[in-house]
């Protein structure tokens, strides 16, 4: 049996498997037990085993070592799928090995075992197919990627300042505080047979879920769109400016330092800005110049799935608006799963929590007068010790849709028109998130799984989940930020 000991021969051994898929590499009299095996494990990551036996020759093994030790080069199989945009686009983060809550309180980057493990990999790209099995999935992509070489050193950077706050979050036994979230390109994702498996991150200290070291999806995208389809990213970088290496963070922060605490008359003179305050999204406007960007489609808070958000307090400091999430299809709803990782599904509103990262820009209005300040900007993901009281508002809303108990009552305004009030979760019902109209109007509808007992309407105005503006203004607020 031959042995992959150099970067070339392994690469182009993969080569071979270009539109092939797994069955093709497999003996007629194997396909059996290996059908039977995949029918019993229904776990994507049982391919990267099978390619590497059936393409390379090599068995499985758990060592921390990489899969090809010998030319210091990782396996990973990941799924793309088809876009129209963009032809294909990443289907799900790439995941790494598990993170040992014990020893990882020991290492450094440098020395680090997923450096050591990860720090060249042979990405294997397949066209995933909802129809089929993983026997089934064709490769598309194969590509040798230095973690540490081939990437910007802006994003470098990044990835090794994200894993240190990993490491930073356990070596304070917070490690089931952990959020994918917490970072920006490299992760920490849940990893677990259910939600109730935990494991020990010190003596005496709350049990965490296991987690595993992850890229994030829209930052494998990024590399699909730049390394694979060789394509020119649209938008504008905060980087193109800068002469020294900065994260992310820092150079937002570096940006926004000379406007905090100025009016936005005082920001207009020195940006040497001419526009009106009427002017539509004015303040994202002002926002995006200091930024030195000229539209909103900023590169690495795309690649870091973080959401600009400008935020005007009242001279109160009371915060009015809630923020929003992507309106739900009530019948895809309820046929969802808050967490299940053996099967690899996580519902649509506990991945944006868990997953969703925010630049707030803050400005307060000003007494008597139509000048607003420039407080401060945070970074900000949802904390995972609330998650259960968001799974309490999805829990709800399901059942509510499940038995048909949509509409609470209806009344009429001034002007006779019908306002229908919803049993969904308002903003008090646990202070942390709610439901209601996401539509521009209330005929912007989605058909229901169960009509509505009140009304027996089959199809109801567009809903979504909102974080209640209380539950952020209390967040803005303890940022010492």
């Amino acid at each position: 049996m031959e042995t992959y000991e150099t970067k070339e021969s392994i690469l182009e051994r993969a080569g071979f498997t270009i539109d092939k898929s797994i069955r093709d590499f497999i003996p007629a009299e194997e396909l059996p037990v290996i059908k039977a095996k995949v029918a019993e494990l229904k776990n994507k990551g049982y391919l990267g085993n099978l390619v590497e036996w059936f393409v390379f020759g090599k068995k499985a093994d758990s060592l921390s070592q990489a899969d090809f030790h010998i030319a210091d080069i990782e396996l990973k199989t990941t799924p793309i799928k088809h876009s129209t945009k963009h032809t294909y686009v990443a289907k799900e983060r790439l995941v790494f090995s598990m993170i040992d809550y014990q020893a990882i309180r020991n290492e450094t980057w440098e020395t680090s075992s997923f450096l050591k493990k990860n720090k060249v990999i042979l990405l294997m790209f397949y066209l995933w197919m909802q129809s089929q099995t993983v026997l089934d999935y064709k490769f598309k992509f194969v590509h040798l990627l230095d973690l540490l070489g081939d990437l910007s050193d802006e994003d470098v950077l990044q990835i090794q300042k994200d894993w240190e706050f990993i490491v930073a979050k356990i070596g304070r036994n917070e490690a089931h505080l952990l959020s994918e979230g917490d970072t920006y390109y490299l992760g920490a994702c849940t990893k677990a047979a259910n939600s109730r498996v935990v494991r020990e991150q010190a003596p005496g200290h709350v049990p965490a879920k296991p987690r595993a070291f992850s890229l994030k999806q829209q930052y494998i995208n990024y590399l699909i769109q730049t390394k694979l389809l060789h394509r020119k990213i649209e938008g504008d970088s905060i980087f193109k400016k800068s002469k020294k290496v900065k994260t992310i963070e820092e150079a937002i922060n570096d940006k926004f330092a000379p406007y905090i605490g100025k009016t936005d008359t005082e920001i207009l003179k020195k940006l040497e800005l001419n526009v009106g305050k009427t002017a539509k999204s004015y303040k994202r406007l002002v926002v995006n110049r200091i930024l030195g960007v000229h539209s909103d489609n900023i590169l690495e808070l795309e690649k870091a799935n973080i959401t600009l958000r400008v935020i005007t307090l009242e001279s109160s400091g009371t915060l009015k608006e809630s923020i929003s999430f992507p309106a739900f299809d009530f019948k895809d709803l309820v046929t969802q799963t808050w967490y299940d990782d053996k099967e690899e599904v996580m519902s649509d509103f506990h991945l944006q929590l868990e997953t969703k990262k925010f630049l707030f820009v803050i400005f307060q209005k000003q007494k008597n007068t139509d000048e607003i300040v420039l407080r401060k900007t945070m970074f900000w993901n949802f904390p995972m010790q609330d998650i259960d009281k968001a799974k309490e508002v999805w829990e709800q809303t399901i059942t509510l849709i499940n038995e048909g108990k949509i509409v609470r009552e209806i009344k009429k305004n001034k002007k006779g028109e019908e306002i229908r009030f919803t049993h969904f979760p308002g903003s008090s019902f646990n202070g942390v998130a709610h439901v209601r109209p996401h539509g521009s109007t209330r005929e912007d509808m989605i058909d229901l799984p169960v009509a509505d007992e009140l009304t027996s309407m089959k199809e109801y105005t567009k809903q979504c989940f909102w974080l209640n503006a209380s539950y952020i203004q209390h967040a803005i607020a303890k940022d010492q930020g």
